[in-house]
């Protein structure tokens, strides 16, 4: 059980992917003073993992009243997780537009940046492996992670560049990948048996 917590953490931080979300983060906040900063950053990992939490809890149930089976979504939810990877990996990097306020915290960095089709498709499988209490847990643990990365988002800048903070992303996205196929693959071997 714990080699699955552990596991769930992990997968659901590679998801979440705030290494590969620290240039959209300083771009975004690029204007900010350090405590505007760090009130945006607290705030979209505060929302996304909220966000997150909901789906722990109440997804699975939501989804069993319109007749969704754990094999159907994980395959679903597989295929969402590949396909947003494959989006981010194969596209060239644009820098959007700049917002000074607050409300960048909410869109685009929590939602859908960190709590976008793909975690949220994350959690509630894990939800239904190893429940929701349990898929609170590992919540809190990648959303706490993922706050440390994005705090420490000016250092990994400096120390690894863009470049190295680009390549980290791009490992991560494949990562990703594998891991949505994993899910499809998981999904059809629960319809077959």
């Amino acid at each position: 059980m714990l080699t699955d917590l552990l596991a769930s953490i992990v997968v659901l931080y590679v998801v979440v992917d705030p290494i590969g979300n620290i240039p959209l983060f300083m771009a975004v906040t690029s204007k900010l003073d350090a405590t505007r900063r760090r009130k945006v950053l607290i705030t979209s990992v505060a929302v996304a993992t909220t966000i997150l939490a909901l789906f722990a809890v109440f997804g699975i149930s939501f989804l069993s009243y319109f007749g969704v089976g754990i094999g159907d979504f994980m395959v679903a939810s597989g295929l969402v997780l590949t396909a947003f990877s494959l989006y981010y990996l194969l596209r060239p990097y644009e820098q959007g537009a700049v917002s000074e306020g607050v409300e960048i915290a909410v869109v685009p960095l929590a939602v859908p940046f960190l709590a976008g089709p793909a975690s949220i498709s994350y959690v509630l499988v894990v939800s239904s492996h190893i429940g929701p209490l349990l898929a609170l847990v590992v919540v809190a643990a990648a959303s706490f992670l993922t706050l440390i990365t994005l705090m420490a988002s000016s250092l990994l800048t400096r120390l690894l560049g863009v470049l190295g903070i680009r390549v980290l992303e791009k490992i991560m996205l494949i990562l990703s990948v594998a891991i949505g196929i994993s899910l499809v693959r998981r999904g059809i071997l629960m319809w077959i048996a």
